[in-house]
Formats: structure tokens, C-alpha cells, sequence
């Protein structure tokens, strides 16, 4: 089963996405941490206790890393932060993985990630890309050990109500 996990928000730096969210929102989302294998950092908060927002950007400390980046950081250009992608978390990733490629989309292949006590398989495009330009989604999933880091993460309540997919594939 697929069911809607995040949102992430794209931009060049942390700082630039900071400032972004504080004038749409007038909220500060707190940093969240690092991702030494893909050599991106962000900032995330909670929209309930299964969802989040993450702001993901490049991280200038980090060595470029020997694959591609994920959420097509590296290939963008992002002059201005914005919403690039929608997340969905799986409880079966190699099934969903196959059957959206049965479908012709290619969403990647499960890397596994680790930080704290979370753990999680994202899949990543070879390329780094992101799928359809943003109108597919990307796929990853929760350890089943983990807790959803929604539920550690800042909740300054915002929620979000409903996502709207434009796309010059349809």
C-alpha cells in the first residue's frame, strides 16, 4: 500500500529555503540533518503524525558524492525554491518499484539510507532524476523498526489540505 509520506521543497541552499518558507508560511522550519551518501542536508517539520515538509538543498560541506543525487539536486537549477516533488511511502518498494516500471516509469532503484535510529530505502533514479518531471511521484520506505520522524519532528501546525500535479506530459 502507497500512502502519502512528504513534500519536498528544492532549492539552492538551506538558507535561500528558509527565507522562502518564512515568507509563504511565516514559519522558521527547523533543521533536520544531513545525508552523507547523497551530500544533501535539509529542514524539516511536521504536518501530523505521518506527514512531513522537508527543504533539501546541496550541502557545500559535503563531498560531491560518486552517484547521482537524489531529487534531481545537481541537475536543477533552483534560482528559486519550490515545491519538485511528492513523496510516497511503501510497505512493499521492490512490488511497487516493479509495477510502476510495467507501467513504463522509471523510478529507481531502493538505496538504503541510515541516520540516528531511522532507517529507509529510497529509490533514486540512476540519473538522479526526478520521475516525469515531478508529475510521478518518488517511492521510498520506513524500516519497520522505525518510527515515522514526523512524529520527533517540530509540529508548528501546518497540515496540508490537498496537492495539485501540473505537467506538460498530460
Amino acid at each position: 500500500m502507497l500512502r502519502f509520506d512528504h513534500i519536498a521543497i528544492g532549492c539552492a541552499t538551506l538558507e535561500q529555503g528558509a527565507t522562502y518558507m518564512a515568507a509563504r508560511t511565516g514559519l522558521t522550519v527547523p533543521v533536520g540533518g544531513e545525508h552523507p551518501l547523497m551530500g544533501t542536508h535539509n529542514l524539516v517539520m511536521s504536518m501530523g503524525e505521518d506527514t512531513f515538509l522537508e527543504v533539501i538543498a546541496i550541502n557545500p560541506s559535503s563531498p560531491k558524492p560518486p552517484n547521482s543525487r537524489w531529487f534531481g539536486l545537481g541537475i536543477s537549477n533552483f534560482a528559486t525554491p519550490r515545491p519538485h516533488s511528492w513523496i510516497l511511502n511503501s510497505d512493499d518498494l521492490e512490488a511497487d518499484l516493479a509495477t510502476a516500471k510495467s507501467l513504463g516509469v522509471d523510478l529507481g532503484s531502493p538505496t538504503t539510507l541510515t541516520r540516528g535510529d531511522m532507517t529507509w530505502r529510497f529509490a533514486v533514479r540512476e540519473d538522479g532524476a526526478i520521475p516525469l518531471e515531478g508529475a510521478a511521484p518518488m517511492i521510498m520506505e520506513w524500516s519497520e523498526m522505525s518510527i515515522h520522524p514526523a512524529t520527533k519532528m517540530a509540529d508548528l501546525g501546518a497540515r496540508i489540505s490537498s496537492i495539485t500535479l501540473a505537467t506538460p506530459h498530460a
